[in-house]
């Protein structure tokens, strides 16, 4: 005869209990708007990028008018 292994009940319980809290209404909490902390503003409408030419790692030249219409990431980076 084949033994059951004992933590398999527990599992499924834990599983179960997993998934209803990740489905009760107060897990929608994480998904409103956080407000900002005190001092800042929230964004207002998206505006338009500044136009410029910067060079890439490569030494050419990239333009803000290239990127029209593509995800862009900038990256600020200090030395102080």
């Amino acid at each position: 005869m084949m033994r059951r292994c004992a933590g398999q009940p527990r599992l499924w319980l834990v599983l179960l209990l997993g998934g209803l809290c990740a489905l009760h209404p107060l897990g929608l909490r994480a998904a409103e708007q956080p407000t900002p902390p005190e001092g800042l503003t929230a964004l207002g409408q998206p505006t338009s990028m500044p136009a410029f030419e910067l060079p890439d790692p490569n030494g050419e030249t990239v333009r803000s008018a290239s990127l029209q219409g593509k995800v862009v990431i900038v990256r600020f980076w200090a030395s102080w």
